[in-house]
């Protein structure tokens, strides 16, 4: 049996989100799972960490259900918020922990499918609803199985979260790897496998990210800036904050709020 009892996908909350079952958010007691289309803060065991743009989670039923924005910046999911007593999603190998799926697309056009289906329908022995549930667990079974399997898991996820939480430091592959003792070529394509990204251009968008939210904040000169972001030359940050959003910061700055 499998109970929809909201769902809906590419909903923008262009104020941004703060969503926590311990402030009186509804769904303490059921499943809920979600698609991020921007980056967010989840609960994860006993604090907030950073996760990219295309992760997924599921909530189990009983457990603290928090996730929100970036400070200052919008947020945007796709979402399941439903009962059941299916083996198959009792037993999922990973709850209440986000991850990367290796086909975002296509888990974002289930949500989808999922959604319509149960707008309209309301049975909760829907054979269909049941099909497509099974075909979205499954392929998200694979993926986290092979996640958690990946080689230096565990270690490049605890450096990413450090590269995350301060992009400011001096962040070069020299010194992720001596984090890991690893070989630079092995270091860089296992990252890209599990990340989907170069730690390089990691750090960079990072970096950006921190870089649009003091712009936007504060009232920091531009050379006070990107020294806050780890850039040693202004131009340097200047010329990388122009090819990655499309203006300077000082036009950031003044029509940032519009974008």
């Amino acid at each position: 049996m499998i109970n929809v009892l909201y769902s809906g996908f590419s909903y923008l909350h262009e104020d941004g989100l703060v969503y926590d079952t311990d402030r009186g958010r509804v769904g303490f007691e059921s499943y809920q799972m979600l698609y991020t289309h921007t980056p967010a803060l989840f609960w994860v065991d006993g604090e907030l960490r950073w996760y990219p743009a295309k992760s997924v989670i599921l909530f189990t039923p009983g457990h603290r259900k928090y996730y929100s924005s970036l400070p200052g910046e919008p947020y945007k999911n796709d979402w399941i918020r439903f009962d059941t007593d299916e083996e198959f999603i009792e037993n999922f190998p990973v709850t209440n922990v986000p991850f990367s799926p290796a086909d975002p697309d296509f888990v974002h056009n289930l949500f989808k499918l999922i959604a319509w289906e149960s707008n309209a329908k309301k049975e909760t022995d829907d054979p269909e609803m049941l099909a497509l549930f099974k075909i979205l667990f499954a392929k998200l079974s694979d993926d986290s199985i092979d996640l958690l399997s990946s080689p230096y898991h565990h270690e490049l996820t605890a450096l990413r979260r450090d590269m995350m939480l301060h992009p400011e430091f001096d962040w070069s592959v020299d010194s992720m790897i001596r984090r890991i003792n690893l070989g630079r070529t092995r270091f860089q394509t296992l990252y890209k496998e599990t990340f989907g990204i170069s730690p390089i251009d990691d750090v960079i968008n990072a970096r950006i990210r921190l870089a649009k939210d003091r712009l936007k904040y504060t009232t920091r000169s531009i050379s006070e800036v990107a020294d806050m972001c780890g850039y040693k030359s202004t131009e340097h940050f200047i010329r990388q904050f122009s090819k990655m959003t499309g203006m300077t910061p000082g036009n950031f700055r003044r029509y940032g709020q519009q974008t």
